[in-house]
């Protein structure tokens, strides 16, 4: 069954990046204790936008991967899940909107977030990517 209940306090949204580069989003609180398990019956799901050939050229990818945090902030994340999505250009068309979905275990830290990254040249920077939690 598809979780499709949104909360608008567990959605963030971030710029891409321009060129080689890695970006990432704001946190989402799961606001669980470092004593507790994450138990919650949600998904991340991260939408991708489409993007144009010069925002995404041939060969060009973005990764996203999952990076949880005991600070808000992100500092010192740590990767959770390495490429729960890749957008890659091709045909001279750019890439399509995608869809990403991860269920986070039970040893997640309080803090989660989505780390983009580029692999060349192109500017992706005026679009951007969501992530939120969906029950």
């Amino acid at each position: 069954m598809p979780f499709l209940v949104r909360d608008q306090l567990l959605r963030v949204t971030q710029a891409l990046p321009n060129g080689a580069a890695a970006v990432t989003s704001p946190s989402i609180d799961l606001e669980i204790s470092p004593r507790s398990d994450f138990v919650a019956n949600v998904e991340l799901v991260v939408t991708a936008p489409a993007l144009n050939v010069t925002q995404q050229p041939d060969a060009k990818t973005l990764t996203y991967d999952v990076v949880h945090s005991d600070n808000a902030d992100l500092s010192s994340p740590a990767v959770l899940a390495t490429a729960i999505g890749v957008q890659t250009g091709a045909a001279g068309a750019g890439a399509g909107t995608a869809t990403y979905r991860y269920r986070p275990p039970t040893n997640v830290k309080r803090y989660i977030g989505v780390r983009a990254t580029g692999s060349a040249t192109g500017n992706s920077s005026t679009a951007s990517f969501t992530a939120e939690l969906m029950a």
